[in-house]
């Protein structure tokens, strides 16, 4: 797929050693070029470069304060069978969370604690926004991301693939510390008032629950999914698949 953000912190990410993303074009106001001279330099031969007046420049960016670059990066083409066999795959499954700023966090936690894919279902935030790209903070060019897949086809694949699918429920006896998650495991991340829809709710095999103080309602989504993402890499030893 194909992915255009804005800054210079996008395109060093981008470029970053083990980032996936391929710079394809940049696009530079006149008064920028000289300001990331160095970060231009670092561009591989086959990039284009295009620079255009400051005023122009200006008129077509996306942000309120541009800061004069902006790429076009292509993302690579994967395969979520492949990755879901993959032996002790760690999978988090977006089911209709709305705020691109969680699904950002949750794309870099999941980067940061070693899972193995971020799943989005239809219904759900695009994770390639571009408020979700820069919360992820460059998360996006190494973690494999699926948007808007079906429900239906995301849960046979992980029943054929025998992966376990696990819920966030406050209610459940079962706290999340006591439980073996050392093998495959697909976990369903919920908004927070709502939670899981029912007809995805009835997927999961087992639910957990975070223990927190009872004066607490419930923790954001991004959080939830995070503590559950550092428990697996516990568990695991901090062993950090490739």
């Amino acid at each position: 797929g194909w992915l255009c953000g804005e800054g210079p912190h996008f395109i060093e990410e981008a470029l970053k050693p083990g980032s996936r993303a391929t710079v394809h074009s940049v696009l530079v106001s006149a008064e920028a070029a000289e300001k990331h001279k160095p970060l231009l330099d670092r561009l591989p031969p086959e990039s284009e470069l295009a620079q255009i007046p400051d005023r122009l420049f200006h008129q077509i960016a996306g942000t309120r304060t541009p800061q004069g670059i902006a790429a076009i990066v292509e993302l690579p083409v994967f395969d979520l069978k492949t990755i879901a066999r993959s032996p002790n795959a760690v999978l988090v499954v977006a089911c209709g969370l709305q705020d691109p700023g969680n699904i950002g966090t949750i794309i870099r936690s999941a980067d940061a604690l070693g899972a193995s894919a971020v799943i989005t279902l239809l219904g759900t935030v695009n994770p390639f926004n571009p408020k979700a790209v820069r919360s992820c903070v460059g998360s996006i060019f190494r973690m494999p991301v699926f948007a808007g897949l079906k429900p239906e086809n995301v849960f046979r694949l992980l029943r054929d693939l025998g992966v376990r699918i696990l819920g966030t429920d406050p209610q459940s006896a079962v706290a999340l510390s006591t439980v073996d998650l050392r093998r495959s495991i697909a976990l369903l991340v919920g908004q927070e008032s709502a939670g899981l829809p029912e007809e995805i709710s009835r997927e999961a095999d087992e639910f957990l629950s975070i223990p927190i103080r009872t004066q607490a309602d419930s923790l954001n989504a991004a959080m939830a999914a995070g503590i559950f993402l550092y428990e697996v890499a516990r568990q695991r030893k901090f062993k950090f698949q490739p």
